[in-house]
């Protein structure tokens, strides 16, 4: 009888929490929920930039420590892959590493003397012929253009004193040679831990980062490991492609100025080599280079036709080269990167502008390894088969993951059930 009388009169399930908490209204009556929303943004905002801030002073104080470690991490990119593959022929991890390290610094020290000799003579001559060319175009923009001559000559004056102090000219006392003496000592030292990096990461890098991981919690140890590798093999595929491009780019502008006769050919396409590196900008300054030696040595129709082979050569690399060869590697816009080369300058200079994109790549990288991982996820933090219905019902409905129900009898077969039990 009291079964009968259960099956009746089932008991009604406990009460859910109230419209009002279930719609995510303040407890506090006093307090609107507007505001209490905006008071977390702003404390979460404050945090947030608090975190900034003091990273970003942690990096200017400790910025040669940092930029030693990621010139270590970019050599380590270039040189893993070759003792890796020297590894898998047989030979011994510890012997591949050394033999790796050894023809780096023999081809460092070879293309470094054979640029010595090759461009100390037209890198010097570089200078004053930039200097005359800039005056030239202070005359034209003045004469021809008609253009005001205060703004122009603050200008023109502003890229001479530019390249009056990068290209070391004028002679400096003896606290100039402390100084000198000082920056050599630290780039010296920088090198050294630089390559001392790259050994250990090349030769143990793969137990280093298991080291590494074994502070991030177990849940989330997967997810760390694909997003480090993600960034791993986004670094490396930046740098090497952009070594690509910047070849390619530093013969094709080489070539044209040869033949259209500009002088200092070998000297610009160096330069050009190395702008390649500091994506948009080292581009753009090269190729202005160019254009103001053309204009100082022959005129305005040599400078027009190197502009016009640097504007085809960048065109080819923007839109075959560069799509065909880093395809790999995460895109950043413009925006982003003319960002970071402005916040990678501010801190650390000319080595932070190069090192600033591929850095920022690598964070892209990372960010969107996380994502896509827990993208698959259902965002809905409930059991998969305990859902509400969209039209608003109360009744959960119990689904399997093909979408069939489970978990219990519809409600047709619990009656039928109930009728054949009875």
């Amino acid at each position: 009888m009291a079964s009968d009388v259960t099956n009746e009169h089932p008991a009604e399930p406990p009460a859910g929490p109230s419209p009002d908490r279930r719609a995510g209204a303040s407890t506090d009556p006093g307090v609107p929920r507007g505001v209490r929303t905006a008071g977390m943004w702003c404390v979460w905002t404050l945090a947030i930039g608090a975190v900034v801030y003091f990273a970003v002073q942690l990096a200017v104080v400790l910025g040669t420590v940092l930029l030693t470690f990621l010139v270590g991490l970019l050599l380590t990119a270039l040189l893993r892959p070759v003792a890796s593959w020297l590894d898998r022929t047989g030979l011994p991890r510890l012997a591949a590493t050394w033999l790796v390290m050894v023809l780096f610094l023999v081809l460092l020290g070879g293309v470094l003397y054979f640029l010595q000799q090759r461009v100390a003579r037209e890198w010097t001559s570089l200078r004053p012929t930039l200097v005359t060319g800039l005056d030239r175009v202070r005359t034209s923009l003045v004469d021809t253009l008609g253009l005001p001559q205060q703004r122009v000559d603050s200008v023109i004056d502003g890229l001479i004193g530019q390249l009056t102090g990068g290209f070391g000219g004028g002679a400096g006392g003896p606290g100039m040679v402390v100084t000198g003496a000082t920056t050599a000592v630290t780039v010296a030292a920088s090198l050294v831990l630089a390559l001392f990096t790259a050994f250990w990461l090349v030769y143990d890098g793969a137990r280093i980062w298991r080291l590494c991981l074994r502070i991030v919690p177990a849940d989330r140890r997967a997810a760390a490991d694909a997003a480090g590798n993600g960034a791993w093999h986004t670094l490396g595929g930046y740098l090497r492609g952009t070594t690509v491009v910047a070849l390619i780019d530093a013969i094709g502008i080489g070539v044209a100025l040869v033949v259209i006769g500009v002088p200092l050919a070998f000297a610009l396409a160096v330069l050009t080599f190395l702008g390649a590196y500091i994506p948009v900008v080292g581009a753009f300054v090269a190729g202005l280079a160019a254009v103001v030696v053309a204009f100082a040595s022959g005129g305005l129709t040599d400078a027009l036709l190197v502009l016009g082979a640097v504007v085809v050569v960048q065109q080819i690399e923007g839109n075959l080269l560069q799509p065909l060869i880093m395809r790999r590697t995460v895109f950043l816009h413009p925006l982003g990167i003319v960002y970071a080369l402005t916040v990678g300058g501010l801190l650390w200079g000319i080595g932070g502008a190069v090192i600033a994109v591929p850095l920022t790549a690598v964070v892209y990288a990372i960010a969107v390894a996380l994502a896509g991982r827990h993208g698959d996820e259902d965002p809905d933090p409930r059991p998969r088969g305990l859902r509400l219905r969209a039209g608003g019902a109360t009744r959960a409905e119990l689904s399997s993951p093909d979408g069939r129900p489970a978990g219990g009898p519809s409600r047709r077969d619990g009656a039928a059930e109930t009728s054949g039990g009875s």
